[in-house]
Parts: C-alpha cells; sequence; structure tokens
C-alpha cells in the first residue's frame, strides 16, 4: 500500500513539473536576468538579442533555431509565411525554402489574422505608437512593462516609453514582422515578433509588395 502512494505521488510530482515547464519564466536577453511577473519589461527585452544561431552547421541542422541560406542564382517570387500553429516563419524564393525564423505570435484577445496579405511599409527603425513601457520620471525604472497609450495619458510622475520594433514590415494595418522576445509561444499583441537577426535578414532581403501568408 505504502509503495502504491509513494508511485502516486512521484507520477504527481512528474506532471507538475510537466505543467510548470510549459512556460518557463521570461528570460531578458540584455541583462542576463530571470523576469519576474511585475514590473518586467517585455519589448525592451528582445532588442539586441539574438537568435542564437551556430553558422557552423549545414542549414539542415539549423531548422530548429532559425537559418538563412539563399543560394545564388535562386530565381522566383518571394513568399514569407507564418504559420501560427507551428510558430514558425518560413521564407521562400519560388518554391525554394530559403530561410526559416521562430517566432512569436498573438496571444489570446490579440489573436494574429490569418489571410493573403503583402508587405505594405518597412521601417528599420521603427517604435509602437501604441504599446510600450511606463517609466518613472525620476529614476527611469519601468513601473508598468504592458503599457496601451490608448488607455489614457501617463499618470503622474511617468512617462511612455513606445515600444522598440526594429526592422519593421508592416503586413496590415497595425500588424507587421519586427525583432521582439520571442517564446515559442503567442505571447504579442498580434505583430509577429522575430530574434533580432532572423528579422534583420527578413528585412533586408523583402522589397515591398513581398506576398505574406498567415496560417
Amino acid at each position: 500500500m505504502k509503495s502504491g502512494i509513494l508511485a502516486l505521488v512521484s507520477i504527481s510530482s512528474a506532471l507538475v513539473s510537466c505543467i510548470s515547464y510549459e512556460r518557463p519564466p521570461l528570460f531578458d536577453q540584455i541583462t542576463g536576468k530571470i523576469q519576474g511577473m511585475s514590473g518586467r519589461d517585455d519589448y525592451l527585452s528582445g532588442v539586441g538579442a539574438t537568435s542564437g544561431v551556430n553558422t557552423d552547421l549545414p542549414p539542415e541542422a539549423r531548422l530548429g533555431q532559425g537559418y538563412w541560406d539563399l543560394p545564388a542564382g535562386t530565381q522566383g517570387e518571394k513568399h514569407i509565411i507564418i504559420d501560427l500553429k507551428q510558430q514558425k516563419v518560413f521564407y521562400y524564393v519560388g518554391t525554394t525554402l530559403v530561410g526559416v525564423s521562430p517566432m512569436s505570435s498573438g496571444k489570446e484577445g490579440y489573436g494574429t489574422p490569418r489571410g493573403t496579405y503583402k508587405i505594405i511599409q518597412k521601417d528599420a527603425n521603427y517604435k509602437s505608437g501604441t504599446y510600450g513601457v511606463l517609466r518613472s520620471k525620476s529614476t527611469g525604472a519601468v513601473v508598468n512593462g504592458d503599457y496601451n497609450a490608448r488607455a489614457g495619458g501617463a499618470p503622474a510622475g511617468t512617462y511612455f516609453d513606445p515600444a522598440p520594433m526594429p526592422y519593421w514590415m508592416r503586413i496590415t494595418g497595425g500588424y507587421g514582422m519586427h525583432v521582439g522576445f520571442v517564446t515559442g509561444y503567442p505571447v504579442s499583441h498580434g505583430c509577429v515578433r522575430l530574434p533580432e537577426d532572423m528579422a534583420k535578414t527578413f528585412f533586408e532581403h523583402t522589397p515591398i509588395g513581398t506576398k505574406v501568408t498567415i496560417r
């Protein structure tokens, strides 16, 4: 009887570990610290970060990290496919897959819209006009790490610091692709966040008008 109880306890502990592992603490890629649940800066933490791609590996071995491999002479229409289920972006030139990147799309209530679109704007130094953080005027410390400027003016003693969205490529309306904190699951306000090196590479190779499919 005692061994049976111990077995059940072991199974329960394992299940708790699995459940807690599904949503790991957010890691600040600038400071190198695990962020707490209050006052975190989810936007700025993605700036300066890279996807950690090991370029010494062959392209096929880098698929899980994100990679870019565009052989000379590759021809065809460019087509970006954003796969919400896989949380990955696939970049095609004609029928050739030349790039793959991990991503984070819109969280519940802020879903990234499915459909077929085109890149309609590019801005390497774009900043959000809606989302960002509130900072203390006296210290500059983050007092609200997820602030919506449409909620009204910044409270006394604070100021709105818009979220930086480097290598911004607008897809439709207020939705676009840009550098951001990538978790591997939906966490944004609808945009597609990418690691910095992949966002930069996609930006440099994507002209206005490039077809984008969100599925």
